[in-house]
């Protein structure tokens, strides 16, 4: 299963319960490998839930983003 999600995250930043949907497995274990991937340094959790770039003119979070609050993970550069 790490391969898969580093494989998702490589199209960017994204949440445990979306990696799980994508992936047809439990939340909760999404979760553990990604702690895992984190403690490893492959993975990092983008703190403010998403990350002000061009792509938010198209989320449909943008205008409560400051508001909402998940936990979002992404690559660390250079992985």
């Amino acid at each position: 299963m790490f391969r898969e999600i580093i494989d998702a995250l490589k199209k960017g930043p994204t949440t445990p319960s979306t990696l799980a949907r994508e992936l047809g497995v439990e939340t909760e274990s999404v979760r553990d490998a990604l702690l895992i991937l984190e403690d490893m340094g492959v993975v990092e959790e983008v703190k403010s839930g998403c990350e002000r770039s061009n792509l938010c003119l198209f989320c449909p979070l943008a205008k409560s983003c400051n508001k909402v609050s998940f936990k979002s993970f992404r690559l660390k550069e250079g992985k």
